[in-house]
């Protein structure tokens, strides 16, 4: 019977939380497909890296990539192994407080119910189950971990087995994230400190072993593989300062106050704690893990969109509550109608208030995501330019890259070593993971797309940005375009493209070949395809288009418009300040020494230019 009644209070909170996953739109953090790009490069036989060059660890979560790629291996798509393992990590969660409290009647299932419907009705939990990276992983592992070293906190065993087994999900927390150790350096403080003897002693050291080993050995790979003792988020990321700290306290607090239903009954588990001396290590050690963490959480790594990093402070108030009403049932009948009472008023309110959380509604209500229209941009730069292999830089290190599937330059670092190390002295003072930036690093690069902010603004974006701007190589190399793209979502943005490289203007001694799409420039044109012909200009009203700091050595020159429709050019040479000449049919433009162009399409819609192409006739 009590099985049975187990299964059922699992079941419900399995419902709940399935019901509850389906609001949220899936994939929605773009960071998430900064760990998928990983995965897919290693299963593609690339290694653990990003782009090509030196590796650089731009993921803190090598479990969740390893964990995604292993799915795909096995033949799940790559895009639903983040929601599969996410979604069976949140129901392992569940289960884990259920077979902390056994149910022994349904009259006594108060403690698993309560404490798997927190879980199931967490905003954090069921945002992150399906939004793409690692929260309901770490949520698994502590919470086994929690569980099994139930046995070490009771002092009910001297096996050493009792040390083994919550090692193991503990050092697998260890490879869930970098700062993971804490817990461990946390737990066996704590049982230390509670030791009575040599042997309790030892087993508390006993208990790091395995974790610490395991991280070691991370650390050791990260210096062999990445030449860095330190993940390049950590250096991209990490500061000690007031600004971040004060930021981080606002996380913390506005994460509590939709979280009241949970966390208050909680500091009535102090009460317990003091009242039975039997649960008082359990309670005390979960809610020394919420403190540590969560200060550590203010500190350092808060951010409100969907209070990811809170997630284990949320696990483990559902195991102290979950304590708490253990006790208050076991005082009788009308203690386990009070607390039967006390349960469903607590997760009603708890519901509600995740519910009306404005960061977990800001998650739930965008649609669509703004990754599904990262998607498109990725997907239209890779069917435009994906077999000339192009280099891409951009702001947003995740969806853009991940379907383009191109060579890549992070320039906010999370996945740039050089970038990561360039900090200037206001570090610390504004947005987590968008400070950094180099623009005379990332122009010596020569990228031949550069996209600026989440979705191709038209204005490029923080540090980096704004010096690139002010370069003189940026006004002269590059031309600002407006793209359409409608997979999977119809999107319009801007890209910088180079002039010359692998996407711009081919020239032979004889020839100059100008790509129609960098005629785009938005004033009622914009760059796009229509499946069968090159990304060229499309007109869509009667427009001119030009294209300026074109050159052309001496020669004569015929132009001639390839695409759909009837087009109208006309060139200007800057040298000469001469003014347009029109290029018709049979018209030559004579340039007497090199120069500089500036090339104009007229045409009306719905016109297609590919390109234009200009011949040298005579030199």
């Amino acid at each position: 019977m009590p099985r049975w009644i187990a299964f059922v209070v699992g079941l419900v909170a399995a419902t709940v939380l399935m019901l509850h996953v389906r609001r949220y739109p899936v994939l929605t953090y773009d960071d998430a497909f900064i760990s998928l790009r990983y995965a897919q490069r290693l299963l593609d036989g690339h290694g653990l890296t990003w782009t090509e060059g030196p590796p650089v660890e731009g993921y803190s979560n090598l479990l969740w990539v390893l964990g995604c790629a292993l799915l795909a291996a096995a033949g799940v798509d790559l895009l639903e192994a983040p929601v599969v393992l996410g979604i069976s990590s949140a129901i392992a969660t569940i289960a884990s407080l259920i077979y902390a409290f056994p149910p022994r009647t349904w009259v006594e299932s108060v403690p698993a119910f309560t404490g798997a419907m927190f879980i199931a009705l967490a905003g954090p939990i069921g945002l992150w189950a399906v939004a793409g990276l690692e929260g309901c992983l770490v949520a698994a592992l502590l919470a086994w971990s929690f569980v099994l070293l139930r046995p070490l906190l009771d002092g009910k065993t001297d096996d050493w087995k009792s040390v083994l087994a919550p090692s193991i999900p503990l050092a697998l927390l260890c490879l869930s994230r970098p700062d993971a150790p804490l817990f461990i350096v946390i737990i066996c403080a704590f049982l230390l400190l509670r030791s009575r003897s040599l042997q309790a002693a030892a087993r508390a050291v006993a208990l790091g072993l395995l974790p610490g080993l395991v991280t070691l050995a991370q650390v050791v790979f990260r210096l062999a593989y990445y030449g860095d003792w330190l993940p390049n988020t950590a250096r991209a990321k990490v500061a000690f300062t007031a600004a971040r700290l004060e930021s981080g306290t606002q996380c913390v607090a506005s994460a509590g106050l939709s979280s009241y239903a949970l966390w208050v009954p909680a500091l009535f588990a102090l009460y317990v704690a003091w009242r039975d001396p039997s649960r008082r290590p359990r309670i005390l050690l979960g809610l020394t893990l919420v403190a540590g963490w969560t200060s550590y959480t203010a500190t350092v790594a808060c951010q409100p969109y969907g209070f990811r990093m809170l997630i284990p402070s949320y696990v483990l108030l559902a195991f102290v509550v979950a304590e708490a009403l253990d006790w208050v049932q076991a005082h009788g009948r009308a203690a386990q109608t009070g607390a039967w009472l006390l349960s469903v008023t607590l997760l009603s309110a708890f519901g509600w208030a995740q519910q009306a959380e404005k960061n977990i509604v800001l998650a739930r209500e965008q649609r669509p995501p703004v990754t599904e229209l990262a998607a498109t941009i990725g997907n239209t730069l890779r069917e435009a330019f994906g077999d000339r292999d192009p280099l891409l830089a951009v702001d947003a290190a995740g969806a853009i890259p991940f379907y383009s599937g191109l060579r890549s330059i992070d320039m906010l670092g999370l996945n740039d070593a050089h970038i990561a190390r360039h900090r200037s002295e206001s570090f610390g003072q504004g947005i987590q993971g968008h400070e950094l930036g180099d623009g005379a690093y990332v122009l010596s690069r020569e990228p031949d797309i550069i996209v600026a902010n989440r979705l191709g603004s038209g204005r490029l974006a923080f540090v980096g940005g704004r010096e690139i701007e002010t370069d003189p190589r940026f006004d002269q190399d590059y031309r600002r375009v407006l793209m359409h793209g409608d997979h999977p979502v119809p999107t319009d943005f801007y890209a910088f493209c180079r002039l010359e490289g692998r996407i711009g203007i081919e020239r032979s001694d004889e020839s100059v070949r100008i790509p129609g799409y960098l005629f785009a420039d938005g004033k009622g044109t914009r760059a796009q395809t229509d499946g069968t012909k090159p990304l060229g200009a499309r007109f869509e009203r009667f427009s001119e288009a030009t294209l300026e700091g074109v050159e052309l050595p001496a020669g004569t020159w015929r132009f001639t418009p390839v695409g759909d429709g009837a087009f109208e050019l006309s060139a200007r040479p800057l040298s000469t300040g001469a003014r347009p000449v029109r290029l018709r049919e049979d018209a030559v433009l004579v340039l007497a020494e090199s120069s500089v162009l500036d090339v104009t399409v007229t045409a009306s819609p719905p016109a297609l230019l590919v390109e234009v192409f200009a011949e040298r006739v005579a030199n």
